[in-house]
């Protein structure tokens, strides 16, 4: 714990906002002096409605209303009768109450009078002599680790009547923390003991002074602001790179700080990489303090790789590789592009380069283009693709009858021959299971019609399976096939069960043609009583 107690002179006294016990308008002052082993009270006239000798100042214990003190205030007969002597402070007579602590003061003007002013709880008046103010804080410094920083202290004094050194209980003492605007009062419990809480973020200051002050007491703690060590250890790249244009270059690192005991921690933080032209990209390392990103080539030059500033930490040396002028040699090869019954869309292939070499781990980003008739080619996705390997990737984009598709080298501006990928629509129509609501083994007929578009009109579509499924009612169950069926020349199909348990029943076209799509019918639920 660290501690300090300061006792103030003359010299640092500081002016401390007034702890009103109440609200009120143009007020007189009141608060504690002491001198000689005596205790006074001191009053700061505000007032132009009545003059100083007309004043009583009456005390009391809080929240009750019996006087226990009522002193008059001593000088006033230097107060010119032509003047309102406005901000003039008087001192009472020696107060002598029967306790030590803190009592409210009111001020009485022309006591007893018909024209009796009263200002209820103008101060407090602290009962105990020789205050003693420390303070300590729960840690030396504020840090990432530690952002919170309570500042504790105690309140002593000597009992008037005993002259006992003992804890000052339920006094108000005034703190501010200039450096973070923080400001305020604060009052002891009943050991004589208070806490403030200071919370610091990465713009707080170097220095936190705080000050704490009780009638002429004056404390103060400082506390500094401590930057950790970041440690940015860049594995790859290094020196000169060369790259196809348009590729990206693996970018690994680990990014870590010094805790405040000393350990190396990960720290997961914003990382740029770029030339510094105001395009570069920002990318956070992992929890684990792992950088594992890349880096898109589209020019020579040197690249810097760097954390983002951060007041919490010192900024450690930033890496830096260069990357040679590229040379746009990047190919792709033995492409294919397949549609299967489910209408996906893929594309297998190779990404190479036409000469020259890459690093390790260096990839590119394809797009699968997409171009239906009198339109444009659009994306429908992207995929990496690694450099000297092959690739598989599928489009998030269902085909359709015929369209237009390719694969594009995103930042190489290389696009790959196009290709119709497509197959004829199949329907399932007018399909169910009949009747509705039977006994257990009465019979059931599942049927329907399989329909194809091999034009711009619907036919039957006969001579080919239909598949019936069935999934029970009964939770967790799964589908089955109970069975099959062929399409009749008029594309029509049925197919006869025997009832068994409730659940839900559906008819599917999967054996399909290399030429055509599958299509599943609607679902039925049938109730087997």
């Amino acid at each position: 714990m660290l501690a300090t107690s300061l006792v103030a002179s003359s010299a640092t006294l500081i002016a401390v906002p007034a702890a009103h016990a109440g609200g009120g308008d143009s007020r007189g002052r009141t608060e504690t002096v002491q001198e000689g082993g005596k205790i006074y009270a001191s009053y700061e006239h505000m007032s132009s409605g009545f003059r100083p000798e007309d004043v009583t100042l009456k005390i009391h214990e809080k929240n009750k209303s019996e006087v226990l003190a009522s002193v008059r205030l001593v000088g006033t007969d230097k107060c010119p009768a032509t003047s309102d002597c406005y901000e003039s402070v008087f001192r009472s007579e020696p107060v002598t109450l029967p306790a030590m602590g803190s009592y409210v003061i009111d001020v009485v003007a022309r006591e007893g009078q018909a024209n009796e002013v009263v200002q209820q709880s103008t101060g407090y008046l602290n009962y105990g002599l020789n205050p003693r103010l420390t303070l300590s804080s729960d840690r030396p410094w504020a840090s990432y680790d530690h952002r919170t920083v309570k500042v504790s202290g105690s309140l002593v004094a000597e009992d008037p009547r005993t002259h006992e050194v003992k804890p000052f209980t339920d006094v108000g003492i005034y703190y501010r923390a200039q450096e973070t605007r923080a400001q305020g009062w604060v009052w002891t419990n009943d050991a004589g003991r208070f806490t403030t809480t200071e919370y610091y973020d990465e713009n707080s200051p170097a220095t936190t002074k705080f000050e704490y002050m009780f009638d002429e007491q004056y404390a103060s703690l400082s506390l500094p602001f401590r930057k950790q060590e970041l440690k940015f250890t860049v594995d790859a790249p290094t020196g000169t790179v060369t790259a196809p244009y348009g590729s990206e270059i693996p970018v690994r690192g680990k990014l870590t700080r010094v805790a405040d005991d000393g350990t190396e921690k990960p720290l997961a933080a914003e990382v740029r990489i770029g030339t510094g032209s105001g395009a570069d990209s920002v990318v956070t390392t992992g929890e684990d303090g792992v950088l594992a990103t890349g880096y898109t080539v589209v020019q020579g030059g040197r690249v810097s790789v760097r954390p983002t500033e951060s007041n919490w930490f010192t900024a450690p040396a930033p890496h830096s590789f260069t990357v040679a002028g590229p040379s746009r040699t990047s190919k792709l090869s033995k492409v294919k592009g397949t549609v299967d019954k489910y209408r996906k869309v893929t594309f297998t292939g190779e990404l190479g380069v036409t000469e020259g070499s890459y690093p390790a781990g260096t990839k590119a980003k394809i797009s699968i283009d997409r171009r239906s008739s009198g339109g444009s080619w659009t994306s429908t996705g992207t995929f990496d693709a690694a450099y000297g390997a092959s690739f598989k990737a599928s489009s998030p984009k269902k085909a359709d009858s015929g369209a237009r598709w390719r694969l594009r080298l995103v930042n190489a501006g290389v696009t790959g021959t196009g290709v119709t990928l497509g197959r004829t629509y199949t329907k399932i129509w007018n399909d169910g299971v009949s009747p509705e609501g039977v006994r257990k083994g009465a019979t059931l007929t599942a049927k329907g019609g399989l329909m194809h578009k091999p034009g711009s009109t619907w036919r039957p579509y006969a001579g080919h399976k239909v598949r019936v499924w069935f999934k029970a009612k009964a939770a967790g169950s799964a589908w089955k096939e109970l069975g099959s069926t062929t399409t009749l020349s008029d594309g029509t199909f049925s197919k006869k069960f025997t009832a068994k348990q409730d659940g839900t029943w559906q008819m599917r076209y999967t054996d399909t043609a290399s030429t055509h799509y599958a299509d599943h019918g609607s679902e039925d639920y049938v109730d087997v009583r």
